[in-house]
């Protein structure tokens, strides 16, 4: 099965139905137009396809000339393990790079194995803030 890779904005109800699928809108609360909304204000979007589904997505927030936050990186279930998440990194640190933007992001813990064969290295400790309720 092939993989495409694109940077088209996809139709918001098939990214609504993938962060759906990876258990996202739980957490995250939006409607497809207000995902769909996060997605067109992001600085570089990348975004895998097989038979004409969408099964990945990762994105990059920046200001555009210094920082640039790797997030939204996620694989249907059944496509992980192909290198497609790889891939969805290379192609958001490329851009990133190719415009000098240092590259941050955060994960999980249980994830960090996988981003340091990739080249990533830990250098801080994440903080959010506290939900109120």
């Amino acid at each position: 099965m092939e993989i495409s890779y694109r940077t088209e904005l996809p139709e918001k109800e098939e990214l609504f139905e993938l962060y759906g699928h990876l258990g996202w809108n739980e957490f995250l609360s939006l409607n497809a137009q207000q995902l769909l909304q996060a997605m067109q204000n992001s600085y570089y979007s990348v975004y895998a396809y097989a038979d004409h589904q969408l099964v990945a997505t990762g994105r990059v927030i920046s200001d555009g000339v210094i920082n640039a936050y790797l997030c939204g990186l996620g694989v249907r279930s059944e496509y992980r393990h192909r290198g497609i998440a790889t891939r969805i990194i290379e192609m958001l640190a490329a851009h990133c790079q190719e415009n000098n933007l240092h590259i941050q992001f955060f994960c999980e813990d249980e994830l960090v194995p996988f981003y340091e064969k990739r080249g990533f290295y830990k250098f801080a400790e994440g903080m959010a803030l506290k939900e109120d309720g």
